[in-house]
């Protein structure tokens, strides 16, 4: 179980937190993670900074360290899409993604900013 997230905040329902095990927050986290960002395992998280922000990225690269991420999530059983459109001049990226679990198909995307 994970404290369930809503617009990066706290969720909480009658002053109680609200906990869930959902598959798509935990690929969203992943997915905001800067590698080594995270203060106890120096090596999570995707490195947008060598990979992503460059002047000529490549995308294919990308796409497969994206798509390894989202297989980290254990209830991953199948990454049928990624899409990832690049804004050089604001340093941002949108991550589409659709996976699927054993039972449900998600869609999302995701906004990095640089």
């Amino acid at each position: 179980m994970d404290i369930l997230l809503e617009n990066g905040d706290l969720k909480f329902e009658n002053a109680d937190i609200v906990l869930e095990n959902s598959v798509l927050q935990k690929i969203i986290i992943r997915l905001k993670w800067f590698f080594q960002e995270w203060r106890w395992d120096d090596e999570a998280g995707i490195d947008y900074f060598e990979y992503l922000f460059v002047k000529n990225p490549d995308t294919d690269q990308i796409r497969e360290m994206i798509e390894d991420e989202i297989f980290n999530v254990d209830e991953v059983t199948d990454v049928l899409n990624v899409i990832i459109k690049i804004d050089s001049i604001s340093r941002e990226a949108i991550i589409f993604f659709e996976v699927c679990t054993d039972e449900e198909t998600f869609k999302k995307e995701v906004k990095i900013y640089g």
